[in-house]
């Protein structure tokens, strides 16, 4: 340690020596700096609280700063912060080495990271420990990891409270956790909500300070991607799901024709998807190869993504039996499909039924796989016996119908092959097996053909994909009546005893949210609206009620809740302010 004489400073200095023993990324930064020029401030019988607290004052510019630590700066303490910037032990960070050389009158103060933001939020200084910066004071402070997000099933908007603003606006070390955690280089999408309600502008910064080096190449959700003939030698390039992200904002993919090995580069919008109208010289049939950049990793594209199919081309092997037809989105205006089908011929079962089986594909029919999830779980012999393999390619479902006169209900077998749509990487559109393993002869089938299957005696996929009730679904698998309860208005009592009671006597459970005219509840909540989820049970810990939930896509779920896998305990008052359905048999 270079022999520092002022006690103040040499108290700090020693403090992070000790600490660099044990942590070797120990550094000085921004906010150690300022440490250091609080001890400095043995001026107008300040202390160095009080000298850090007017250091650290909000809309305070780095030049003010540097005039209050000069005014204060004696001789001995010049002359130890020239020892900790030629000879300490312990690393400065460009931006806080600059600003101590410049109280000591070396150079002119230019901060490598100025704040970035605007009216409502102001970011400041690097991300070492975390994001700081000003907002109004009460506010919370609103993120999303825009580098992050492409894997899973975020929307732009999906963000998780990382900090608030104290009384002088000022909020410090504000991190992003699981899934989200930032990492050198990442697009971090910020703003402020306000003790109203409102939330002020977007705000997008770069995570810096986190590593040496950038190692987190662009994400890309290749399932996203869309390939359509449009005609003239040319396919049209979408994002088939366009309220969440192909990849980052200023990523560039490059689109090689495997055919032809003509190279197609496009820069991906600000809202993380393709520019309106982006289309590729191609044929039907055509396969690519995709690759991708953030500008600092495998900026030559020579790392893969993945492959994409222009639907079309050779004629697909003949159906043994007529597939449903395709949701109306995913039809062409003059009513062709834009995806192709591929023949699944893997295993009905592997390991038996699971509730995490279920995997909610591009249809809106959440309803449907929440409650076969919530079949899985209390009775998942009755999902095994529904469905018989034929021994010929096909297979045959067999639902429940009502006869309302009677109240009985009626067998329905409903037959259908093994044939699915399929997105242009090839692995299922609709519903799936959750999971990696989407190959056609690896994937378990049943809960895809028993959507199929469904979708087929209901009429297409355009006829279950607009939602539902899964206590319908329940009726239609196991012959009982379904019961809906209002979750909003039920005493808090009488709904755990329902619910308690559904799940104790082997009963499917589901609940679902309100509908998108409520979006503002779900801020910040990790649950959605306009969606179904399985209940798969409930607990007790230390006196507090919770129920245990899961989410049909197999991910999204509120902050802190271990593995990204849909499944998480909500508190009962949380359940009931966010649910409005309950559903289940009698």
């Amino acid at each position: 340690m270079p022999k520092i004489t002022d006690r103040g400073i040499a108290n700090i200095y020693t403090k992070l020596e000790t600490e660099q023993r044990t942590n070797p990324s120990v550094k000085i930064g921004q906010a150690q700096a300022l440490e250091i020029l609080a001890a400095v401030g043995d001026r107008s019988g300040w202390s160095a609280a009080s000298a850090l607290k007017e250091l650290q004052k909000p809309g305070l510019t780095q030049q003010a700063q540097i005039d209050i630590a000069k005014k204060g700066l004696s001789a001995t303490e010049r002359r130890d912060l020239e020892k900790i910037l030629d000879a300490g032990t312990v690393p400065l960070e460009p931006s806080a080495r600059q600003f101590l050389e410049a109280v000591i009158g070396r150079t002119s103060p230019q901060p490598p990271n100025p704040p970035v933001g605007n009216a409502d939020l102001k970011i400041q200084g690097n991300q070492t420990s975390g994001l700081s910066g000003f907002a109004k004071a009460g506010d919370s402070i609103e993120a999303i990891n825009l580098s992050a997000a492409p894997s899973g099933r975020l929307t732009l908007e999906d963000t998780m409270v990382i900090g608030k603003a104290d009384a002088a606006g000022q909020f410090k070390n504000a991190k992003l956790t699981g899934d989200q955690a930032m990492q050198e280089g990442d697009l971090i999408r910020m703003r402020a909500r306000h003790a109203d309600g409102t939330a002020g502008d977007w705000v997008t910064v770069k995570a810096e300070g986190l590593g040496t080096a950038d190692t987190r190449n662009a994400a890309v959700a290749i399932f996203r991607i869309g390939l359509t003939d449009a005609g003239n030698g040319k396919i049209n390039v979408a994002n088939i799901n366009a309220s969440r992200q192909v990849s980052e904002p200023g990523a560039q993919l490059q689109l090689t024709n495997v055919r032809t090995g003509e190279k197609t580069k496009v820069t991906i919008d600000d809202k993380g998807s393709f520019p309106a109208g982006f289309s590729i010289p191609g044929k039907p049939g055509d396969v690519f190869s995709v690759a991708a950049t953030d500008g600092k990793n495998n900026t030559s594209f020579a790392t893969e993504v993945g492959k994409l199919t222009v639907p079309g081309g050779a004629p697909a092997t003949g159906d043994l039996i007529k597939d449903p037809a395709l949701h109306k989105d995913e039809l062409n205006t003059d009513g062709t499909p834009k995806f192709s089908t591929k023949r699944f011929t893997g295993p009905l079962f592997k390991d038996g039924v699971s509730p995490k089986d279920t995997q909610q594909g591009q249809i809106g029919d959440c309803y449907f796989p929440s409650a076969i999830s919530a079949i899985a779980q209390a009775n998942p012999d009755a999902l095994q016996k529904m469905i018989k393999d034929n021994g010929d390619g096909t297979y045959t479902v067999n639902f429940k119908e009502k006869d309302w006169m009677s109240g009985n209900y009626k067998d329905v077998p409903i037959k259908v092959d093994g044939d699915l749509y399929v997105r242009s990487w090839g692995g299922p559109l609709y519903g799936a097996t959750l999971g990696s393993d989407k190959g056609e002869k690896t994937m378990e089938l049943w809960f895809p053909l028993v959507e199929k299957a469904y979708a087929t005696w209901k009429g297409s996929y355009n006829a279950i994909g607009n939602g539902g009730m899964s206590s319908d679904v329940f009726q239609e698998v196991l012959g009982k009546d379904g019961q809906d309860m209002s979750i909003k208005y039920a005493n808090p009592d009488t709904l755990w005893k329902t619910l308690k009671t559904a799940i104790d006597n082997k009963q499917p459970v589901s609940a679902g949210t309100y509908g998108d005219d409520q979006d503002a509840l779900y801020t910040n909540t990790g649950v959605h609206s306009d969606h179904s989820y399985s209940v798969l049970g409930y607990k007790e810990v230390n006196g507090e009620k919770l129920v245990t939930i899961r989410n049909p896509w197999g991910e999204t779920e509120p902050a802190g809740n271990g593995a990204n896998d849909g499944i998480f305990d909500l508190p009962l008052k949380d359940f009931q302010k966010l649910y409005q359905t309950l559903m289940y048999t009698n």
